[in-house]
């Protein structure tokens, strides 16, 4: 009994740490393929084009309660369809998720359970607006919200301009050597917690650039809170040429959580 509890209570530590992982990604509209033209300071977006995609990452999430790592399976259709397959330790898979234009599907392979929201569920249980471009967008580095030019400002290492989306204000960086997106800070105005999320070890896919580490750290205004920490970092990224499967059935066993 004691060890099945374990088991459970760490793979729910797992789909806990994907969850709010996720919740830091797409909180924080970050953009893989944002470039500077090199001759001039023209701001240039470039968003990732692909059909298919296909990558292989290692995940590890410290808050105060949980200090989870493992391995994640990404695989997305364009505009359509988000599969993750999560394995927190010796190959075996604990869940499996599917992200759809209209829903969010997780699979507790270990507990035999399944939870399901649609993106209004899922937005207010997490009191976050989602909805399945933004979460592409932000796996994929893509730009979110559009920029203002007439906002940019260059200083010696960095490209920089503010936004302000409903009580979010985002501060983006670009490396004026790499050419990308190298750190961006959110500051949620009503609540005064923080997000700064930092890019790095950037690399050609098919011509694409992306980055291949990412960490992001939640910081809360609470006074005796930790902070939550996430990092990826991505060990092989393929934009595919021919298309790819999706498997996602639920068993009539597993209940609905």
């Amino acid at each position: 009994m004691r060890r099945k509890l374990q088991t459970r209570n760490y793979t729910n530590s797992w789909l806990s740490a994907s969850l709010i992982a996720l919740i830091l990604l797409t909180g924080c509209n970050k953009k893989f393929s944002d470039i500077f033209d090199r001759n001039s300071t023209r701001l240039v977006v470039n968003d990732a084009k692909f059909d298919f995609l296909s990558s292989k990452a290692k995940i590890n999430f410290e808050s105060e309660k949980n200090n989870v790592s493992g391995s994640a399976n990404i695989r997305i259709r364009k505009d359509s369809i988000i599969w993750v397959s999560l394995s927190p330790g010796l190959g075996i898979e604990a869940a499996r998720v599917l992200i759809t234009t209209d829903s969010v599907t997780i699979l507790d392979k270990i507990n035999k359970v399944f939870m399901k929201y649609s993106f209004a569920e899922l937005s207010k249980k997490l009191d976050f607006d989602l909805n399945y471009g933004l979460v592409e967008s932000a796996m994929l580095g893509n730009l979110v919200y559009p920029y203002d030019r007439e906002r940019l400002v260059r200083t010696t290492s960095t490209y920089a301009y503010s936004q302000q989306h409903s009580s979010y204000f985002f501060e983006n960086f670009i490396g004026t050597t790499s050419m990308k997106l190298e750190k961006i800070q959110v500051l949620d105005t009503l609540s005064r917690n923080t997000i700064s999320v930092n890019y790095t070890d950037f690399q050609l896919v098919d011509e694409e650039v992306f980055p291949f580490q990412i960490s992001a750290i939640l910081e809360y205004a609470k006074k005796g809170t930790d902070p939550v920490k996430v990092i990826i970092e991505f060990k092989q990224t393929e934009i595919e040429k021919k298309p790819l499967k999706f498997p996602f059935n639920i068993p009539q066993r597993y209940d609905r959580k």
